[in-house]
């Protein structure tokens, strides 16, 4: 190992030093809270689209496992997952043609 101290040290001791001082209450940090995607809406858009999970999955390409994972609350979908759920509510033909595009 060296001394010599490097310009990514020192920026993740910066980093970790902010971690340290917003843990100690000594510095507010900039937070997003994301509400997630209630279940019923998951389920409403499914239904609203196919009439199975296996079929949301043909059309769209979304593993029936995750579907199914979403809808039961055992998993929630990520941000780029809950905006692509919103998409297909507003455009499923859109979402579908693309799904299959070469």
């Amino acid at each position: 190992m060296t001394d010599e101290r490097t310009e990514l040290g020192v920026a993740l001791e910066d980093g970790l030093k902010e971690a340290l001082a917003w843990k100690r209450g000594e510095l507010a940090l900039e937070t997003v809270n994301i509400d997630p995607m209630p279940v019923e809406r998951i389920r409403a858009i499914r239904k609203k689209v196919a009439k199975s999970a296996k079929e949301f999955e043909r059309r769209f390409g979304i593993p029936a496992a995750t579907v199914n994972n979403w809808e039961q609350g055992r998993r929630s979908p990520d941000p780029a997952g809950r905006l692509l759920l919103k998409v297909i509510e507003q455009a499923p033909e859109i979402v579908e043609k693309a799904a299959h595009a070469a």
